[in-house]
């Protein structure tokens, strides 16, 4: 009986560790590039960008940015964001290019919906 539980404990761990080694390479190229700030701020899918309101696609915005480190450039923002990380930049352009990529859909999302400027 024991070695019948041995050998399926030992299936077990297999299993997982060959779905750990495929799993991990895919997960690492999703976030190459991105903080771990910049991960957590570009959680929302953006296939889901469109069923957000606009004032979340506004904090969504600014989220990513103070993640990436950019200046808040409005007293909402900075209100919003003024706690978080320092920045460094009031330049978007150092942004790695999902984050930057993220934000035009975020912009696109607040267009569709015609949601007031900043």
């Amino acid at each position: 009986m024991f070695d019948c539980l041995r050998t399926s404990a030992l299936s077990l761990v297999l299993g997982l560790a060959f779905c750990l080694l495929v799993a991990l390479p895919n997960a690492a190229a999703e976030t190459r590039g991105l903080t771990p700030a910049l991960v957590e701020a570009m959680k929302v899918p953006q296939q889901n960008l469109g069923s957000l309101s606009c004032r979340r696609l506004w904090y969504l915005e600014h989220k990513v940015l103070a993640a990436g480190r950019i200046c808040p450039s409005t007293d909402r923002a900075r209100r919003a964001f003024g706690k978080a990380l320092p920045c460094i930049s009031d330049e978007e352009r150092i942004l790695p290019e999902r984050a930057g990529d993220y934000l035009a859909e975020v912009r696109r999302a607040q267009r569709a919906k015609s949601c007031p400027p900043d």
